[in-house]
């Protein structure tokens, strides 16, 4: 994924949760007691990070994880400490996209190596052992520029891909942790070209949920009518009355409703959640 580039000067627009300029955002669910939780790069390249206090509750606001720069490669938190640089042997990436597995599996992890392979690993054991990177192409991708990953409320994953085209393209599990179909034909559910992507699990009776910024940084979004199951026509342009964005990301927050942030043509942070599991959405704010 690549990095927003800086807007226009100066920045006017209200940014939530009060954030600094940010060029990268990244999210995740948390368990226990706590809901999702957000990370940021501002354009000084310093971690930031906020979480929410309960599931679906208010937000702790925004503090330093560390400062950068953000070297290229894979990074993994564990015990209030960085491990890495080149985590698992990695080689060196330019994009990562993750999803837990259902299954006898934990999480599976992809990357775009700097010459644009696909590759992957996976955790053999739910919180244990991680795989080496699978050798070659993951499923004989082509060429990737971004990937995104989610599972869609049924134990299988489904992956997404942009080619060097900006084309669209989609594999899937068959079964909880187990084998994957083959790649779908490039333009996957009709899409239009693109430039960013990312996927969500839905609670409720959904599955998954996918958005997208196209060439005019117009935002877009498909879902899974039911989980595993057939997917809706693309929503868009401008999903939900957003703005333009540059990079999206999105989490559940713990108690089944998905949040989605956006960084605006200012490096604003903006955001919207769902009402209830699967169901409607609030609007943009701020």
């Amino acid at each position: 994924m690549a990095m927003a580039k800086p807007g226009p000067a100066p920045i006017t627009d209200k940014s939530w949760q009060n954030a600094p300029p940010l060029i990268q955002i990244a999210a995740s669910q948390q368990g226990g007691t706590r809901g999702a939780q957000i990370w940021g790069i501002t354009q000084s390249y310093a971690l930031l990070t906020n979480f929410q206090e309960t599931p679906g509750g208010t937000w702790a606001g925004w503090s330093p994880m560390g400062s950068g720069p953000i070297q290229a490669g894979v990074l993994e938190v564990a015990a209030a400490h960085w491990a890495g640089p080149n985590w698992n042997g990695a080689p060196r990436l330019e994009s990562i996209a993750a999803s837990q597995q259902g299954g006898a599996r934990g999480a599976q992890l992809w990357g775009i190596t700097d010459e644009n392979v696909l590759i992957s690993c996976f955790q053999e054991t739910p919180g244990g052992n991680w795989s080496p990177w699978l050798p070659g192409s993951f499923l004989a991708a082509p060429p990737a520029v971004a990937v995104t990953a989610a599972q869609q409320n049924n134990g299988c994953v489904q992956i997404w891909m942009l080619d060097q085209k900006q084309q669209l393209m989609s594999a899937s599990q068959t079964s909880p942790g187990g084998n994957w179909t083959a790649w779908s034909a490039p333009n996957w559910n009709s899409a239009p070209l693109l430039t960013e992507i990312v996927a969500c699990q839905q609670g409720g009776s959904r599955g998954a949920q996918l958005w997208a910024i196209d060439q005019s940084e117009a935002l877009w979004s498909a879902y899974q009518e039911t989980p595993g199951g057939a997917w809706s026509g693309w929503l868009g342009p401008n999903w939900e009355g957003a703005a333009s964005l540059l990079q999206i990301a999105a989490a559940q927050q713990n108690n089944g409703c998905v949040e989605l942030w956006g960084i605006d043509t200012y490096l604003a942070v903006k955001t919207i959640a769902q009402t209830s599991p699967g169901g409607n959405w609030t609007g943009w704010s701020p």
